[in-house]
């Protein structure tokens, strides 16, 4: 995929003379907080200005690429330097372990050297040293949630972190060793010094949701009484495993409650998932065998009704199937993907999720968006039916992932993540205009918001414009549907195509989107009071977002 998105309200200069002015106002919305799709500081976000709030790729060596990373791990499996041996490691010795030559970190309680991996780092050394020495699960799943860790460190593995005695910690309070502990890894005092260390958080303690459950001839009702009334059926992820196993996330706030149940009988799959406006998750499930009295739920598994901080937990995977491929161009595709039987997940605009596979013992993901129709005569839901997900996704022969994906037959396997990202979409409600700037399959993050705010807001008066470039007339993604749209509303839609390697036959704009274009095609810089109802999207290749810096 490769992309980098970010959307802000930042000014664009216009003229000399109100820099001031507009530097201002830009330093006014940065410091306002930003909704960010797919994720702040993943593969899919640019940094726009501030090195403290964007991941900067680097240029790796020859030899230093993922693939290299992997075949160095087959042939050397002791990076750990341990012998195979797990060891218990406490912060004080951790905190030692701070030099490029001899670097450690911790993450969700398990200490890895990264020293070997210090030069296969995409964003480069520095970055990946802000986390040595420490524990670094913040700063990790700030930037790369999407990775998972435990496979791409796996031989890089020392031990596991360990409470600290009183006099190592006395010692600490006295002494600045340059340690510094993540939220996530604060320790519950215990009397044993080798008890692990126990993620707590800060928060204050807040109420478990409770939950109840009622049965007729047909069907079974689980009803979550979240106490948040601004949930949607989004902030409800379902997951039935084996017929029985049955998984049930709610998301009230940015608290996480978790029903872990295997469930009394056989079911078969569910029936309905939906919530109130009173804050109350509802999912239907069909009985396996139709008249047969339950006598309880079922039994709780590990982790039932838990409250949780999203952070606090492992991202969920489900296990679906390819059920069609349908070519965009060339190279790129639109896979629809079906949730294993059983799942229910809606995915609402401006989130991702990851795909998943194992390459060579090693567990590779990447960032995708799921897609909507554009057709304005064609009924379609922007969080999807529940049970089906749509990516549009560009195969590149070389690369790490996509030529996986490529390869899947019609029925087979494949592992996708709950949706991620931290865009609210009430940001939209004060929105009066939106600046899309997309290269290539950057497209697809904003294909959602142009679906709601064209075809299903008819009486909206937001105006959208997208500045799409491309390379040549073939890579253009849904060129019809897009003039379409602009038939459709051209007061409210307009699109400026540009690409940089047209042919003579192309009659549009030609060359990239530049600081000129730029100028040319945005709105003028919004008063302080109004940067709320301007937002601007970017999306793209890693040089393509640069750009736009």
């Amino acid at each position: 995929m490769g992309n980098a998105c970010v959307n802000s309200q930042l000014p664009v200069n216009t003229s000399d003379n109100n820099h001031h002015n507009q530097q201002q106002q830009k330093e006014m919305a940065s410091s306002k907080s930003t909704q960010a799709f797919p994720l702040p500081n993943s593969p899919q976000r640019s940094s726009t200005g501030s090195a403290s709030n964007g991941r900067k790729k680097v240029d790796l060596g020859k030899g230093y690429g993922l693939l290299d990373w992997i075949m160095l791990g087959t042939k050397h499996p002791d990076l750990a330097g341990t012998g195979g041996v797990l060891r218990k490691i406490t912060n004080d010795e951790l905190a030692r372990h701070n030099k490029e030559t001899d670097a450690w970190t911790c993450i969700r309680g398990k200490v890895y050297n990264i020293t070997p991996y210090c030069k296969f780092h995409p964003g480069g050394i520095d970055e990946l040293m802000k986390g040595a020495g420490r524990d670094g699960t913040d700063l990790f799943d700030e930037i790369h949630r999407w990775v998972n860790v435990e496979s791409m460190l796996a031989k890089c593995l020392v031990g596991y972190i360990v409470a600290d005695t009183l006099d190592s910690k006395e010692k600490n309070r006295k002494k600045s060793n340059g340690s510094i502990a993540s939220k996530t890894s604060l320790f519950v005092p215990t009397q044993s010094n080798e008890i692990f260390a126990v993620p707590q958080s800060k928060q204050k303690s807040v109420p478990v949701p409770r939950y109840d459950w009622y049965q007729s001839d047909n069907s079974v009702t689980v009803v979550i009484y979240t106490k948040s009334k601004e949930i949607t059926d989004a902030d409800v992820i379902v997951k039935v495993k084996d017929n029985r196993n049955t998984f049930i996330w709610t998301f009230p706030r940015k608290l996480l409650k978790v029903k872990l149940v295997r469930i009394f009988d056989k079911l078969l799959v569910p029936l309905k998932m939906s919530t109130t406006g009173n804050g109350n998750a509802q999912v239907i499930f069909t009985k396996h065998e139709i008249g047969k009295t339950w006598i309880s739920l079922g039994k709780e598994l590990p982790g039932h009704h838990k409250l949780l901080h999203k952070n606090e937990r492992e991202t969920a995977y489900f296990d679906c199937k390819l059920i069609s491929k349908t070519p965009v161009t060339y190279d790129t595709w639109i896979f629809d993907i079906a949730l294993s039987q059983g799942s229910f997940m809606h995915v609402p605009a401006g989130r991702h999720l990851i795909i998943q596979t194992e390459i060579s013992g090693m567990e590779i993901g990447r960032n995708y968006t799921p897609v909507v129709s554009l057709d304005s005569n064609k009924a379609d839901n922007i969080t999807g039916n529940g049970r089906n997900i749509v990516f549009m996704i560009k195969v590149y022969h070389d690369g790490a992932l996509t030529p996986f994906i490529d390869s899947l037959k019609i029925g087979e396997t494949v592992k996708v993540s709950e949706h991620l990202g931290s865009f609210k979409f009430s940001r939209l409600k004060a929105v009066e205009q939106v600046i899309m700037i997309a290269g290539g399959t950057g497209f697809t993050p904003m294909v959602k918001l142009i679906r709601h705010l064209i075809i299903d807001q008819p009486e909206s008066k937001c105006r959208v414009k997208l500045l799409f470039g491309n390379k040549t007339e073939k890579d253009m993604l849904w060129k019809d549907a897009l003039d379409h749209l602009v038939q459709y509303t051209p007061d409210r839609f307009q699109v400026y195509h540009t690409l940089s390697a047209a042919s003579a036959n192309w009659n549009g704009n030609r060359g990239r989107i530049t600081k000129e274009v730029l100028q040319k095609q945005l709105p003028p810089p919004p008063g302080i009071a109004e940067l709320d109802k301007l937002l601007i999207c970017i999306c793209g290749p890693t040089p393509f977002t640069k750009g736009m810096e």
